[in-house]
């Protein structure tokens, strides 16, 4: 079941930001040491440089919105906070710039119940089921910045009531 009413989409990664980076980097090392010697990069700055912007490129880019292969698209239910969950067709995930995404189920991880009717109680439970998401999604990074920079601004009772898919 695919609802219309969430209130939030919340990107997932196949990695974090720093472990990609990091990889990328170690990669180009390995191809570079291979062909030149540190006494010839030195010499030829420019050209490491112009290799390492193709690496990047070939790599797969920047990480960010390049490395998703996942949403959570969080939706209340009555008293309960869920997640539709969307993700890349293929089961294995790599890097690739080629990606559709797909409906893989209508709640990623057992739902949490608001328990107080206040806008701490709400932003707890969906605190509770973002948790448990991470859980599911083990060895993937779900990236809530955006989620963390607004979470204190929300009235988050207004969006229970504007979003639940039992109050319309």
């Amino acid at each position: 079941m695919i609802f219309d009413n969430y209130f939030m989409v919340i990107p997932v990664y196949r990695l974090s930001e720093e472990r990609y980076y990091s990889q990328m980097d170690e990669e180009f090392e390995r191809l570079v040491s291979k062909s030149w010697d540190s006494s010839f990069r030195q010499e030829n700055p420019d050209l490491v440089d112009n290799w390492k912007n193709h690496h990047r490129s070939s790599y797969g880019g920047d990480w960010e919105f390049n490395e998703v292969i996942g949403h959570i698209k969080l939706f209340f239910m009555g008293s309960q906070v869920r997640g539709e969950y969307w993700s890349t067709k293929p089961r294995r995930k790599k890097k690739t710039r080629k990606k559709e995404f797909e409906f893989k189920a209508h709640k990623l991880a057992v739902e949490s119940e608001i328990r107080e009717k206040t806008n701490k109680g709400v932003l707890a439970a969906i605190e509770e089921y973002l948790s448990r998401c991470q859980k599911e999604l083990k060895n993937r990074h779900i990236d809530l910045r955006e989620f963390e920079a607004l979470k204190e601004y929300i009235d988050w009772m207004s969006v229970h009531k504007a979003n639940n898919i039992f109050a319309k």
